[in-house]
């Protein structure tokens, strides 16, 4: 009974997996997602961090000072206690409103990181799944293959014991067998390991299975304005570039005056008429403070960030080079690879006619088990082709949605 269970749950985890489920897994488990997921987060908390400037700060204090005889003269007490409270309010602090801008700016910064990674994520995704298609397909094709080379080789081993054929004859067979063996067994632990990287970047445990086959996906002709508009990766080179400005705003800030209003409330231990008593009061009012001179600090940074911006500006550019040229590519890409898809399927026809035409012949004995074994050949090797165009077509079309979309 638990052997049939065990059996039946791997049944159950061996089951087939649609590509849709395959990104809806990888949206959910990758970690370079999670991790975009938390510097969101961390995002957020710097606003909070931010917001702090131009919130009240409360602030208690408490001391308690033992004198010796010797101090401890006039009106001042022995035990002294002595307690502060203090709250401070900014009434103007350009540098505060400034960062708290800058945090803003770092948030809209990770969600496009976020955004970014994301469409990686998922092109990364559909481009594995397609392999595993792919070599799927391969399988088959030399498997089927496999099978003419065993007829081949057992008709040449009854020849040769008949001593109609030569020895030679039947060492090729027998090598044409070995070498199609070989190129099936390679090919499954390709399509093995391929599946174990898959389940890795999935972060699965159980066994998969892709399911569907490679086909021609639609294409839809898009313009290089969508493009500059859509890209990922050029709007998180775009907001860097943003960001920099901001930071320069608040080092520019720190030149204006700080304005706060604060209140105190104290008290402390005196001696009044020979007695110990507690003395307490408050004071209230306004602070303004300016820096006058910082040892040229500020000039500094900000001569630092306009340098980060002429790079980061210099990058920009780079990224916008990088990505229309990619683009343009990926169309040419597109356009010779449908041009080919659709001349191998004409010479896959004609090759399909031609390996039906040979069975037919040698099933009249007509024809040679060589004849056909050529024809199949021929057929699965421009039907291996075909399904390799069409991984590379499939490939193309996500990446070219990964860039626009």
């Amino acid at each position: 009974m638990k052997i049939l269970l065990l059996l039946l749950l791997g049944f159950v985890w061996a089951m087939g997996l649609t590509l849709e489920q395959a990104i809806e897994i990888a949206t959910k488990n990758h970690s370079s997602l999670k991790i975009s997921t938390l510097d969101l987060q961390r995002a957020e908390e710097g606003i909070r961090r931010a917001r702090a400037g131009i919130l009240p700060q409360v602030s208690l204090s408490y001391s308690y000072t033992r004198l010796s005889d010797e101090l401890a003269r006039g009106s001042t007490p022995r035990n002294r206690h002595a307690y502060n409270l203090e709250l401070e309010q900014a009434i103007f602090n350009k540098s505060v409103f400034e960062s708290i801008q800058l945090a803003k700016e770092q948030r809209e910064l990770q969600e496009l990181i976020k955004e970014d990674t994301l469409r990686e994520v998922h092109f990364q995704t559909k481009q594995l799944f397609y392999a595993l298609l792919y070599k799927r397909e391969v399988i088959k094709l030399l498997e089927e293959n496999l099978k003419y080379w065993e007829e081949n080789f057992r008709q040449t081993e009854g020849r040769f014991k008949a001593g109609t054929v030569p020895k030679v004859e039947f060492l090729r067979s027998k090598a044409q067998l070995e070498n199609a063996k070989a190129q099936l067994e390679n090919a499954r632990a390709d399509y093995a390991k391929s599946l174990e990287d898959f389940r890795v970047f999935l972060k699965i445990e159980h066994q998969i299975q892709p399911e569907g086959s490679l086909g021609m996906l639609d294409f839809q002709t898009v313009d290089i304005e969508t493009l500059l508009k859509n890209n990922s990766t050029l709007k998180v080179a775009k907001k860097n570039l943003e960001l920099l400005r901001k930071q320069l705003e608040v080092q520019k800030a720190q030149y204006y005056p700080v304005l706060n209003f604060f209140v105190n409330y104290q008290g402390s231990t005196q001696r009044i008429g020979g007695q110990q008593e507690m003395v307490d009061g408050y004071t209230f009012g306004a602070r303004l403070t300016y820096k006058i001179f910082d040892g040229f600090a500020r000039e500094a940074t900000i001569s630092q960030i306009n340098i980060d911006m002429l790079k980061q500006a210099e990058n920009l550019r780079d990224v916008e080079y990088r990505v229309r040229a990619e683009f343009h590519k990926l169309l040419e890409d597109i356009k010779s690879l449908r041009a080919q898809i659709s001349a191998l399927e004409a010479s896959l026809e004609a090759s399909r006619e031609s390996l039906n035409l040979s069975k037919e012949r040698y099933r009249y004995g007509v024809a040679t088990q060589l004849e056909v074994l050529d024809a199949v050949n021929n057929y699965n090797s421009l039907l291996q082709n075909y399904y390799l165009l069409l991984f590379r077509h499939s490939s193309a079309i996500a990446r070219l949605e990964r860039l626009v979309k």
